[in-house]
């Protein structure tokens, strides 16, 4: 009953609903328009660019090109090791040849899979979904101090609890709007882009590629995935980083008795984290431990399922990240509940 309540408050805001059409509109006014030609959905690449291919090369390239040294080019060696197993699933599976969208497969993964710097709508989706689940949680856990009803509410031990309500409808209304941002502007962007012909292509089709800092080379992913399942995993994943964030805010939030000032701390927090990785040497595995934070993740959400390339030295780096912040964030959380649970609020 509290639960429902919590929730029915937070989503009664006509400010929110503003934003999340602000955020709709702005994804469908910067959503590209056409492809300047007509892809070949029908014609399969013409080699089979995973047979024979040797992941060590990657692994050789990167340590060259950054100056690898000591466990660190040993880490990215194993990694790559651990690389090969993938190739060769795909070279038997034949992925290169399916077609994709032909000579426009890059361009158009881009357009929706990678980071928002390079105008990926899926990165951008995330970004606002975060950002969203952020200020909820937050104007959630001050809406009694921010309406001066706080030594009301908070003054038993019953009221107290009213705090882990807060939280599960915070994590509810964020998920919940990134779901219905994500299926709004999708269902533009596949308006605008047929994609009904290659729902089951590979997204490891010879016409994709990685381009990285060592060059043009296979988009190489751990596990084989279609189009559509890819979609779905990426969906997945940023739903989960989306929690991991609100939680940071209810972490942030806890500590701070004012959202705005905690919104600024969450922004600090995040941009701390962004820096982080200067901080350390190339060849200090501190450096790849904080390639893994939530904002890092975000970033690189353009890597998530492939070999990671040089931000990463351990697979699936995208799954621990997300995994180890959830885990560490509630772990905290957890902690800062009790703790506000008993602390004085007068």
């Amino acid at each position: 009953m509290i639960f429902w309540y919590e929730l029915k408050k937070i989503l009664s805001g006509i400010a929110l609903w503003v934003f999340v059409l602000l955020c709709i509109a702005f994804n469908i006014w910067s959503m590209p328009r056409h492809f300047g030609g007509v892809p070949d959905t029908t014609t399969p690449f013409p080699i089979n660019v995973f047979e024979g291919y040797n992941a060590s090369t990657i692994a050789e390239d990167y340590i060259r090109v950054l100056r690898l040294t000591g466990g660190v080019a040993d880490g990215m060696r194993a990694k790559y090791a651990a690389l090969q197993e993938a190739i060769d699933a795909r070279a038997i599976a034949e992925d290169s040849y399916s077609p994709y969208f032909g000579e426009y497969s890059f361009r158009m993964h881009q357009n929706l899979f990678h980071r928002i710097s390079i105008g990926g709508v899926m990165g951008r989706l995330l970004l606002q979904g975060v950002a969203i689940a952020v200020l909820l949680t937050l104007l959630c856990l001050g809406y009694e101090q921010i309406n001066g009803t706080e030594l009301n509410v908070y003054a038993t031990k019953t009221g107290r609890r009213v705090l882990r309500h807060k939280i599960a409808a915070s994590l509810v209304a964020g998920v919940g709007l990134y779901a219905l941002l994500t299926a709004v502007t999708l269902a533009v962007y596949f308006n605008a882009f047929d994609y009904s012909d290659v729902w089951g292509s590979s997204v490891s089709s010879g016409f994709n590629f990685i381009d990285s800092v060592t060059g043009a080379r296979p988009f190489i992913t751990w596990f084989s995935f279609t189009v559509a399942s890819f979609l779905l995993a990426f969906i997945g994943v940023s739903a989960w980083l989306v929690v991991c964030f609100a939680l940071m805010g209810v972490v942030v939030g806890l500590f701070s008795r004012n959202s705005y000032i905690a919104f600024l701390m969450v922004l600090v927090v995040n941009a701390v984290c962004f820096v982080l990785p200067a901080v350390f040497s190339i060849n200090s595995y501190g450096r790849y431990f904080a390639f893994h934070s939530p904002i890092w993740l975000w970033w690189n959400s353009g890597w998530w399922f492939t070999d990671g390339g040089p931000v990463t030295l351990w697979r699936n780096f995208e799954l621990w990240g997300t995994g180890i912040s959830f885990f560490v964030l509630a772990t905290i959380c957890v902690f800062a509940v009790k703790k506000f649970e008993k602390r004085d609020i007068t």
